[in-house]
């Protein structure tokens, strides 16, 4: 990358940094919450360069003769649609199922704990507690499946077997 070009984007993104502070200041001050002040500009950021990027992209693809992909999905897929039917990586399996039975194991404690420590003849409603003690458990039950489903990535299936 030339100096000139690495100068230019180091003014970009000042600019940017400058713009945030000023829009995060603005919300701050006009007594709005902190993530909201911090969400906004983010989101402008990547709307304004996600943009920028769509009108090159565009630009290019004109000139090649091709038709250009539409903006939402630009936008959210710049690399195009992903192909559903490809094997995914071990290492994604591996993190996919650690991050859900980590959410699992939680959400089945949750539910466990309110059970068991609930003050059952002191609750108003304990159908309704029991009903929210057993949601949280099964949840954290379809995430524990949804882990071991995803960790269980070396063993394949039998294809239609009948």
């Amino acid at each position: 990358m030339s100096t000139r070009l690495r100068l230019a984007l180091a003014a970009y993104l000042a600019l940017w940094a400058a713009i945030a502070g000023g829009i995060i200041y603005g919300i701050v001050r006009a007594g709005y919450s902190a993530w909201l002040a911090v969400a906004f500009p983010f989101l402008l950021f990547v709307f304004v360069n996600g943009s920028l990027a769509y009108r090159a992209r565009i630009r290019q693809l004109r000139l090649e003769g091709k038709e250009p992909p539409r903006y939402l999905q630009y936008l959210f897929f710049p690399q195009g649609l992903p192909k559903f039917k490809q094997e995914a990586p071990r290492s994604t399996h591996l993190l996919v199922g650690i991050a859900a039975a980590l959410t699992g194991v939680f959400f089945v404690f949750c539910g466990v704990a309110l059970a068991f420590d609930a003050e059952w003849s002191r609750i108003s409603q304990p159908l309704l507690a029991a009903a929210i003690c057993i949601v949280l458990a099964g949840i954290g039950a379809a995430f524990l499946y949804l882990s071991w489903r995803a960790l269980s990535f070396g063993r394949k299936s039998p294809a239609n077997v009948a």
